[in-house]
């Protein structure tokens, strides 16, 4: 576990769980997603690494036979370079701060175009540098967050001798109700934009669509490359021969015998039907638990009966764990910082290790991390 003794002094806090990583499991996800592609794998980094940590991301995936790098923030670019990191990194978020393109361009990265007004910066840029600047042409094609409207391409040909263009790519936002229908939507709006940048003789060599859902479900869609983040770590729907590679361990703090008819958690929201022995875990919302987004990844079904659950018990946002194996269901409502588990009828102990499913990318940065070497 690595914590901060500074953070710790200050805070006086002291977290029971710890966000495990398997670095094994994340080698397997790697091999796998080579076996989809015979492009090259972007592998995306943002946000401290997935939440796993930017430094140790990074050092367990540069051994794994992957060359390019993407980020959200112009920090996490450089600290890469800090890092020693000599391949290819993609800025995903469009910047407009002119030190931090200067600081990026200085150090390589690759940035991401999306206007003509970052045109005019980028153009400036390669002026005062004396070399051109690399992009990534972004192309709009329904997310409608950055890049160029793929109907209206404006005309870039005018900047070519200021910029490199190496990338074009888009954002793929498809609803699970009809997912394959709108990736197939968007992969032809991407060409279509494609073609217009090729009329102005604009032809980049790295075009990528495909992110971790699009990969796993429907391939690489016939391109160079592919951005991947939750599928490295195995949080991908859908999932085929991925590994989870990331969990929450938290130990039994203690155990309590209740009686049939008592009530568990905030509202009363659980009364037991029988005489039961109940697992208390100082762990819950704050640690990361339940905390997710939505999505594609969750799927249109699992969607249905996730909700279908919310309505039914409220407030409860996981519905199992796994102790020694086995799984054991949640009572009632999952609090900030405990969770109630029935584990009536079984040999669990104080102190025995719970492991709880996450998004890494929901767990406090406070919260320790621990990573499992190979062969552990």
């Amino acid at each position: 576990m690595e914590r901060d003794p500074q953070f710790f002094d200050e805070h006086c806090y002291q977290k029971y769980s710890c966000l495990v990583i398997d670095e094994q499991a994340i080698a397997h996800n790697v091999a796998q997603l080579h076996q989809r592609t015979g492009g090259r794998l972007i592998a995306v980094v943002k946000e401290n690494g997935y939440g796993l940590g930017l430094r140790r991301f990074y050092e367990i995936l540069k051994g794994q036979g992957v060359d390019f790098f993407a980020v959200t923030g112009a920090d996490e670019a450089l600290t890469l370079r800090r890092l020693g990191c000599r391949e290819d990194i993609l800025m995903l978020t469009p910047i407009l701060d002119r030190e931090e393109l200067a600081a990026l361009h200085r150090e390589g990265v690759a940035l991401t175009l999306h206007s003509l007004e970052q045109a005019e910066l980028f153009r400036e840029l390669a002026r005062q540098s004396g070399r051109p600047v690399r992009v990534h042409i972004k192309l709009d094609t329904g997310m409608g967050r950055y890049g160029f409207d793929w109907r209206q391409v404006p005309d870039l040909a005018p900047f070519g001798d200021a910029l490199a263009w190496e990338g074009c790519y888009t954002h793929l936002a498809g609803r699970p109700q009809k997912y394959a229908q709108q990736v197939a939507e968007q992969a032809a709006r991407f060409q279509q934009g494609l073609d217009a940048l090729a009329a102005q003789g604009i032809r980049p060599a790295l075009r990528h669509i495909a992110n971790s859902a699009a990969l796993m479900a429907l391939g690489d869609l016939g391109y160079d490359a592919v951005r991947v983040g939750s599928a490295l770590i195995g949080k991908c729907y859908p999932r085929q021969g991925l590994q989870e590679a990331v969990w929450l361990e938290a130990p039994v703090a203690m155990l309590l015998d209740k009686k049939k008819g008592d009530t568990i958690s905030y509202e009363s929201q659980a009364v037991l039907k029988r005489d039961s022995r109940l697992a208390l875990l100082r762990i819950g919302h704050c640690d990361g638990v339940g905390l997710s987004f939505t999505g594609v990844e969750a799927g249109f079904v699992r969607q249905i009966l996730k909700a279908a659950k919310r309505a039914v018990f409220p407030g409860r946002y996981v519905s199992h764990i796994t102790i020694g194996g086995r799984p054991y269901p949640v009572l009632g409502e999952l609090g900030i910082a405990h969770m109630i588990v029935d584990v009536t009828d079984s040999p669990v102990q104080v102190g025995d290790m719970a492991r709880i499913s996450v998004n890494p990318l929901m767990v406090q940065a406070f919260v320790p991390r621990r990573t499992l070497q190979s062969g552990e």
